[in-house]
C-alpha cells in the first residue's frame, strides 16, 4: 500500500512538473508573438505614406497606392489589434494553467501572424513600387528622349540612306513621340505605373526602329546605288552592241526591263518596311543582273573566238575531207581485189555524210556572219561541235586504214604462211612413201586428203579475183591446226608400223612352237598386210608376244625410240 501511494505521489509530480514545463514554453512563444504583432501596429510608413500623398498620385498610380493605404490602415487599426488580443487571452488562459487551451490557440496566432507580416512586406513592397516607378520614369524618360532625338536627327539628315522607307520611319517616330507626351502627362499628373507602361512601349518601338535602320541601309543601297549603277553599265554596253549588229539567244531587252520592275517594286516593299519581300526582290535583280552581264560578255568573247576560230575550221574541214577522199581511193582501188570489212565501209559511208553534213553548218554560220544575223555564241557551239565530229571522223578512219594496212599485213602473212603448208604435207606424204607400205589406214588418209583440200582452199582464195581476207585469216588458224594434226598422226603411224614390224619378225620364233601363237600372228599380219590397220595389228601381236615372253615388247621398243 505505502509503494502505491509513492508511486501516485510520483506520477502526481511528473505531471505538475509538466504542466509547469509547457506553462513556461508556451509563455515564451506568446512574449515572441506578442513583440511580432506590436512591432506590426508600428506606424512604420507614415513617412512614405505622405511623401506619397505629396505626389498627388492619379490613374493606375493612385488606385494602387489606395488600395495598399486602406489594406495598411485596416491591419493596423483592426486585424493586429484583433490578434493582440488573442494574444492576451492565450496568456491568460496560460496564466491559469489552461496550458492545453493555450497551446491551441498558439497555433492559430502563429498561422494569423504569419499572414499578416506576408501581408505587411506586400503592402511596403507596393509602396515601394510606386515610388522606384517615378524614379525609375525620370531616369528611362530622359534616356529615351535622347534616343529619341537621336535617332529622329540621323533619320531626317541621312534620309538618303533610307530611300521610300524614310516615311515609315518618320511616322514610326511620331509614334514614339505620342508614347513620351502621354508619358509625360501621366508623370505630372501623377499616374507613375501608367506613365511606365508608354515608357515600355516607347523603348520597344525605338528598339525596333534601330534595328529597322540596320536592315534599311544595305537594302537600299543597293537598290540605289549599286543595281542602277549596274543595270545603267548594262544598258550602255547593249546599245552598243545593237548598234553594232549582234544578235543574242535571249530577250535582253526584256530581261533590263524585269530588272527595272523587280527595282522599283523592291522600293514599293521598302516603303512598307518589308523585308522580306524587299530582300527577295533583291535576290532576283541580283541574279538576273549577273545574267546579263554573263550573255553580253559570253556574246563578245564568242565573237572574238568564232572570227578567231573561222579559217582554222575552215581548214580542218579542208584536210578532214581531203584525208577521207584519200581514204576513199585507197578503199575503192583495195574493193576491186578485196572483200573489205562491212563494219567499217558503213562507218565511212556515214562519215561521208556528216562531213556533207557539218560543211553545210559551217558555211552557214559563216554567211549568217556575213549578214551579222548569228548569235556568235550559237556559232561557236557549233565551230565545237564540228571539231568534235571532225575529231571523231579522223580517229574512226584512221582506224579504218589501219585494218586495211593490217589486211594486206595478213594476206602476205597467209600466204607464205599457206606456201610452208604445202611444203610441210607434202614431207607428210614423202615420210609415208618411205615406209614402203601395201596400203594406209582409211581414216589416215581422209584426214590427209582433208588437209590437202584445205591447202588448195587457201591458194584459190589467196588466187580469187576479191580476196576475203577475214575468211582467210579464220580458215589459216583452222588449216594449221589440222596440219599439226595430221603431223601427229604422221608420227604414229610410223611408229606403228616400225615397231609392228620388228615385233612381227620377232614373233616368229614362236610360231612354230604355240598353235594359239601361230594363230594371232598369222591374224595380225593379215591385218597388216591386207586391212592396213597397223594399229590393231600392233595392239594384236604385243599381247600375243608378252604372253610367250613377258617385257619382250618393251625391250624391243627401246629398240627402236634409241
Amino acid at each position: 500500500m505505502f509503494v502505491f501511494i509513492i508511486v501516485v505521489i510520483l506520477l502526481i509530480l511528473a505531471f505538475l512538473w509538466y504542466m509547469w514545463f509547457l506553462q513556461k514554453k508556451n509563455n515564451t512563444t506568446l512574449i515572441s508573438y506578442k513583440s511580432r504583432a506590436t512591432d506590426l501596429k508600428e506606424d512604420k510608413l507614415k513617412e512614405q505614406i505622405k511623401s506619397l500623398e505629396d505626389m498627388k498620385l492619379t490613374g493606375a498610380s493612385l488606385e494602387s497606392f489606395g488600395k495598399s493605404k486602406k489594406d495598411y490602415s485596416t491591419q493596423r487599426n483592426d486585424t493586429v489589434p484583433k490578434l493582440l488580443a488573442d494574444i492576451s487571452n492565450a496568456e491568460s488562459k496560460n496564466a491559469n494553467f489552461n496550458v492545453f487551451g493555450a497551446s491551441s490557440a498558439l497555433k492559430n496566432i502563429e498561422s494569423n501572424l504569419t499572414i499578416l507580416e506576408k501581408k505587411s512586406d506586400e503592402i511596403a513592397s507596393d509602396f515601394e513600387k510606386i515610388v522606384k516607378s517615378n524614379e525609375q520614369n525620370a531616369s528611362t524618360s530622359e534616356v529615351l528622349h535622347e534616343q529619341y532625338e537621336k535617332l529622329r536627327k540621323d533619320i531626317l539628315t541621312k534620309s538618303f540612306n533610307y530611300g521610300p522607307a524614310t516615311d515609315r520611319l518618320e511616322s514610326e517616330l511620331n509614334e514614339i513621340a505620342g508614347f513620351l507626351d502621354q508619358e509625360d502627362k501621366l508623370t505630372q499628373q501623377g499616374d507613375h505605373l501608367e506613365a511606365r507602361q508608354y515608357l515600355d512601349d516607347a523603348k520597344v518601338k525605338l528598339g525596333l526602329i534601330e534595328d529597322q535602320v540596320q536592315l534599311i541601309v544595305p537594302l537600299y543601297h543597293g537598290l540605289s546605288e549599286v543595281y542602277p549603277g549596274q543595270i545603267e553599265e548594262i544598258e550602255s554596253v547593249f546599245d552598243k552592241l545593237i548598234k553594232q549588229q549582234y544578235k543574242f539567244a535571249v530577250d535582253i531587252g526584256n530581261k533590263i526591263s524585269t530588272v527595272h520592275d523587280n527595282m522599283e517594286k523592291a522600293n514599293e516593299e521598302l516603303s512598307s518596311l518589308n523585308f522580306d519581300a524587299v530582300d527577295r526582290n533583291n535576290e532576283k535583280i541580283h541574279s538576273d543582273i549577273n545574267e546579263l552581264y554573263d550573255e553580253l560578255s559570253k556574246e563578245i568573247n564568242s565573237k572574238r573566238d568564232v572570227l578567231k576560230q573561222q579559217k582554222p575550221v575552215l581548214d580542218y574541214l579542208n584536210h578532214a575531207k581531203f584525208q577521207h577522199n584519200r581514204l576513199d581511193e585507197n578503199i575503192q582501188k583495195l574493193e576491186q581485189n578485196y572483200v573489205l570489212n562491212e563494219d567499217d565501209m558503213e562507218l565511212f559511208k556515214e562519215h561521208s555524210k556528216t562531213l556533207s553534213q557539218v560543211r553545210e553548218e559551217y558555211d552557214a554560220d559563216v554567211q549568217s556572219i556575213a549578214d551579222k544575223s548569228i548569235v556568235f555564241s550559237n556559232a561557236e557551239d557549233d565551230f565545237k561541235d564540228i571539231v568534235s565530229k571532225l575529231d571523231n571522223i579522223e580517229a574512226k578512219e584512221k582506224t579504218i586504214n589501219d585494218n586495211m594496212n593490217q589486211m594486206l599485213s595478213s594476206e602476205q602473212i597467209s600466204r607464205r604462211s599457206v606456201e610452208q603448208y604445202a611444203k610441210r604435207i607434202e614431207i607428210q606424204k614423202k615420210i609415208v612413201e618411205q615406209l614402203r607400205l601395201n596400203g594406209l589406214p582409211e581414216d589416215y588418209l581422209e584426214y590427209f586428203y582433208m588437209v590437202s583440200d584445205e591447202i588448195k582452199k587457201l591458194y584459190d582464195e589467196l588466187d580469187s579475183e576479191r580476196v576475203n581476207m577475214e575468211d582467210i585469216s579464220k580458215q589459216v588458224i583452222v588449216t594449221q591446226e589440222d596440219l599439226e594434226n595430221l603431223v601427229q598422226k604422221t608420227d604414229d603411224l610410223r611408229r606403228d608400223v616400225a615397231l609392228s614390224e620388228k615385233l612381227l619378225q620377232y614373233a616368229n620364233r614362236y610360231a612354230d612352237k604355240d598353235a594359239g601363237f601361230k594363230e594371232q600372228l598369222v591374224r595380225a599380219k593379215s591385218l597388216f598386210d591386207d586391212d592396213f590397220d597397223y594399229e590393231q595389228s600392233l595392239k594384236l601381236i604385243s599381247e600375243a608376244l608378252e604372253q610367250v615372253e613377258p617385257g619382250s615388247v618393251s625391250r624391243i621398243k627401246d629398240t627402236i625410240s634409241a
